[in-house]
């Protein structure tokens, strides 16, 4: 499992810096909303927590609004984001459910949008942004508006919670990168975004060969590259290029539960 150093000393910090905030901002991919909720939350239960349902200019609106309503329905406060909400539209959130003066503390999986964020909230461009998953590498405070303060962190994607589904899901919309997971994992993606997509072939080499050579991506010789391919085609569902796709519904979620919950009883 992937799991940088600098995540490691972030979520030990965090363990004794969260006893001193009062909020936890939790940023999600509105494409995959509980697969960005995969680290560990047992140190924010006793806390107030937002949802902030990022990305969701790559992700099917419909859907959007579906988990919007979903994590209301459970009496969590939501926010719809991307890089182009208004920055004012994100503070006005932030002070009708945050008291002044309160700490807060922003966590999301890696390449979650967490920086995009985090430079709205300060008014600049000063934290940096990347594509790169894992790119915020320290403990940061800042002000906002001198209502109130926030703790950025790095992403967190912690090991216990490991699985081809999830790691597949994380794939699909860059947190992890196809040098970061094994082959199974590829499978599992491909699988999940063909039949998101419509695509017949679920078959991922056959489907790359096609790809390589749609694309020009030749090796010496002609013969099509697919390592070059796999990298250009999981890119490009992560950045959106082939439509506006959600990897995750409510209603699946909750038929997993009832599954789950079938097969614990008998």
């Amino acid at each position: 499992m992937w799991y940088p150093g600098h995540m490691a000393k972030a979520s030990k910090q965090l363990s004794k810096i969260v006893k001193l905030v009062d909020v936890v901002i939790e940023l999600l991919d509105a494409r995959a909303p509980v697969a960005t909720r995969s680290y560990s939350r047992a140190p924010f239960k006793a806390k107030k927590n937002l949802i902030f349902l990022g990305k969701s200019d790559l992700a099917d609106a419909k859907t959007t609004e579906l988990w919007r309503q979903h994590f209301q329905s459970q009496k969590e406060a939501v926010f719809v984001f991307d890089k182009d909400t208004d920055r004012k539209k994100v503070i006005d959130f932030l002070a009708k459910h945050v008291d002044r003066g309160s700490l807060l503390v922003v966590v999301g999986v890696p390449n979650v949008g967490k920086s995009t964020l985090i430079n709205k909230l300060k008014g600049k461009r000063s934290a940096q942004v990347g594509a790169v998953p894992g790119i915020t590498r320290s403990l940061q405070w800042f002000s906002v508006e001198g209502l109130f303060r926030v703790l950025d962190t790095p992403g967190l994607l912690l090991p216990e919670l490991w699985s081809v589904e999830l790691g597949a899901k994380l794939l699909l919309i860059g947190s992890l990168t196809v040098e970061m997971v094994d082959e199974k994992v590829l499978q599992r993606a491909f699988q999940i975004y063909s039949t998101v997509a419509g695509i017949e072939d679920h078959d991922l080499n056959s489907f790359l060969e096609k790809y390589a050579l749609e694309k020009g991506m030749l090796l010496k010789g002609g013969a099509p590259d697919l390592d070059r391919a796999k990298v250009n085609f999981f890119n490009s569902i992560a950045q959106a290029k082939f439509g506006k796709i959600s990897f995750e519904t409510p209603q699946e979620v909750d038929q997993d539960k009832g599954d789950s919950l079938s097969s614990a009883q008998t």
